[in-house]
């Protein structure tokens, strides 16, 4: 049997649950772009490679560019299905910055460990520590009240509320959630910024307003990358998650590690930045890795 979820409201803990993502709010307050800095690794465009002597129309052929430039879909499935097919688990510190209503968020450093089967997400709070100095969230019976709400495992950040209380369980989605955050624990990983993509390129498409396309090439935490961007008009923000939205493929990996979100086309008014640094793949992550 489990217990009851407590009835009474702990609303500052709730922000602590926003992970990467994508539930926006309507009516966000503009940020100069001079109060925006993110600090997270240099995402400089890569350098001109061709040999001296050889001109651009005769470099030797790059197929993943190739398809990136000719059918970014495609390449994106690729990844998607690697993904499912051969990762289990991985580890990350996960750097994030959000406009909320309350304004735009410090960078917090988590660590997080994230595994496929069952989903679980452990995240640890290494540098401007909220609310939570700890969440823990996995995709079973234990961790859903008798309401059935998914809730995930809170540990206080605040020092004088751990002494009162050491860990909570609290509702990861409903309204207070997306008032002080843009995504949920549960929708956190590569795995969920892939089905987000997807469903987001899927309604502009049908809408006939979706422009998603190859943007070049970068580097995130020291690799490769290749740069997607899609632009959705600036007046659908709420509607849609953003207007302009940068993401950063792995080249090696097919793997989202970094999605910069914005409310015009300029980039100048961030509303998420979202990076995936010092990434390791299958690690071997047991249930001992996801206890408090």
């Amino acid at each position: 049997m489990r217990s009851r979820t407590p009835a009474w409201t702990l609303s500052p803990l709730v922000a602590a649950l926003s992970v990467a993502g994508a539930i926006v709010a309507i009516g966000i307050p503009t940020i100069a772009p001079e109060h925006i800095a993110i600090r997270v690794p240099v995402l400089a465009a890569a350098a001109d490679s061709t040999p001296a002597g050889l001109v651009a129309d005769e470099r030797p052929a790059d197929p993943l560019l190739a398809l990136a430039q000719r059918d970014p879909a495609a390449l994106i499935a690729r990844g998607e299905q690697r993904l499912r097919e051969t990762i289990r688990d991985y580890s990350c510190t996960f750097l994030k910055q959000e406009l909320l209503p309350d304004g735009l968020t410090p960078v917090q450093e988590i660590r997080v460990l994230y595994r496929e089967a069952p989903r679980s997400c452990f995240m640890t709070w290494q540098r401007n520590v909220g609310e939570a100095k700890r969440v823990l969230w996995i995709e079973k019976p234990e961790f859903v009240d008798d309401d059935g709400r998914p809730v995930a495992k809170v540990e206080p950040g605040g020092a004088v509320l751990r002494l009162v209380l050491s860990e909570i369980m609290l509702p990861i989605h409903g309204a207070q959630a997306k008032k002080t955050s843009r995504r949920s624990i549960d929708e956190f990983g590569f795995r969920a910024m892939f089905e987000l993509l997807a469903r987001t390129n899927a309604r502009a498409r049908e809408r006939g307003i979706l422009d998603f396309r190859f943007d070049g090439e970068g580097e995130v935490d020291g690799r490769p990358t290749l740069i997607f961007r899609r632009l959705l008009p600036e007046s659908l923000v709420g509607e849609f998650p953003d207007a302009r939205m940068v993401m950063h493929l792995d080249r090696e990996w097919l793997l989202p590690v970094a999605i910069y979100s914005h409310a015009d086309h300029a980039g100048n008014k961030l509303l998420g930045s979202y990076v995936l640094t010092q990434v390791k793949l299958n690690p071997g992550l047991d249930d001992d890795a996801f206890r408090f």
